[in-house]
């Protein structure tokens, strides 16, 4: 069933001219065993669906900015998991049984929020950038500030161009801009 999908999908990506089916699938799979890119693909396809993991001695506590805390569904693969090592959490959807749960969740970076996450706004006091109106709060010193801007700007501006130019090969035009999100979602260390 999920190699069925994969065609389909593949399939409809060449229909409006966004992949040449004729180069195979693998030639566009090229992150597929990268665990940071695939996380932060998921980030941009569930944004806004956002938690804050916030460390609470030996457990993690799950806030999000509609309802405040939530749980993880016990009937999910991360239900077991009491400490989270990355800050962030997406999720597909909100159920409300005996508590309020999130399902189909996955730990995300800060840096996979600011590549792939909504608007980048300055905060009022101007020593950060936030989402979700105000809500999630990034600080850092200001050039790092800037740089995060910046490179998410030209990230922008290519996946536009992609949009408007479906045969534009993102690989070849957007070579730098993409080695620099990589390498910026492989500078965290994380064991999981």
């Amino acid at each position: 069933m999920m190699e069925d999908m994969r065609k389909q999908f593949l399939d409809l990506l060449s229909d409006i001219g966004f992949v040449d089916i004729s180069r195979g699938a693998n030639a566009y799979n090229h992150y597929s065993n990268d665990l940071e890119m695939v996380c932060a693909i998921l980030c941009a396809g569930l944004y806004p669906n956002v938690v804050q993991c916030k460390r609470r001695g030996k457990r993690t506590a799950l806030y999000t900015k509609e309802v405040g805390k939530v749980d993880i569904h016990p009937a999910s693969v991360n239900a077991g998991v009491h400490l989270f090592p990355l800050p962030y959490m997406v999720y597909s959807e909100k159920v409300k049984t005996s508590s309020i749960y999130i399902r189909d969740s996955t730990n995300i970076s800060d840096y996979a929020l600011l590549m792939f996450g909504g608007n980048l706004t300055p905060s009022q006091s101007g020593e950060g950038i936030e989402m979700l109106g105000g809500y999630l709060h990034f600080s850092a010193s200001k050039r790092v500030l800037e740089l995060i801007q910046r490179l998410r700007g030209e990230l922008d501006k290519l996946l536009k161009r992609k949009i408007e130019e479906p045969g534009l090969d993102i690989s070849a035009e957007g070579k730098g801009v993409v080695a620099a999100v990589v390498e910026l979602l492989h500078s965290q260390d994380v064991r999981y």
